[in-house]
């Protein structure tokens, strides 16, 4: 009986990891959550103060916005998953943490983030291009946008910070928007 549920459960550990590399053909972003250290830096370097509209595109766990609620209360969080695994895993998170958060499946790209008064992003720099057009297009003057490790290309940041990753430093960038091109 034992075995029989041990072999069940690698099964679908291994279904996952399949279901997620397909969909990283598709999407060319990989799950690769961002630690929890990370998240605290990441919401503190954006200086939120708990009125604010606050999207995580490419949302994966919901972990971001899960520490995001937690730190300020009167935020409406948002987020969005393309994966179905790390959606289901982000939003048993959501459920777990008894936060209001928005966190749905679906592809950012075609989501109205006008509302925004803030994005978090770790996403990869071919997605980086076709998202700055987005924002372009989409926000508000004054905007924040936080990147974990990637930045805007020709985009000037008005601010970094270092953090501890797994083998030395990495950068969070923050841009407001409109970014100026370099």
């Amino acid at each position: 009986m034992l075995l029989d549920i041990l072999v069940g459960l690698l099964v679908l550990l291994v279904g996952a990891i399949a279901m997620t590399g397909v969909f990283y053909c598709f999407t060319m972003v990989p799950y690769v959550p961002t630690s929890s250290k990370v998240s605290r830096q990441m919401v503190d370097f954006a200086g939120l103060k708990g009125g604010e509209t606050v999207y995580d595109l490419g949302a994966g766990d919901a972990r971001l916005l899960i520490e995001a609620k937690r730190v300020h209360r009167g935020i409406t969080a948002k987020g969005y998953e393309i994966s179905p695994v790390v959606y289901l895993l982000g939003l048993y998170h959501v459920r777990r943490s008894k936060l209001p958060i928005h966190f749905s499946f679906g592809n950012f790209f075609h989501r109205d983030v006008s509302d925004a008064d803030c994005i978090f992003l770790y996403l990869m720099p071919e997605v980086m291009g076709k998202l700055a057009e987005k924002f372009d297009r989409e926000l508000k003057p004054g905007t924040k946008v936080i990147s974990n490790v990637f930045r805007f290309k020709d985009r000037s940041p008005v601010g970094t910070r270092e953090v501890e990753w797994i083998s030395g430093k990495r950068k969070l960038w923050m841009y407001e928007w409109p970014a100026k091109s370099s």
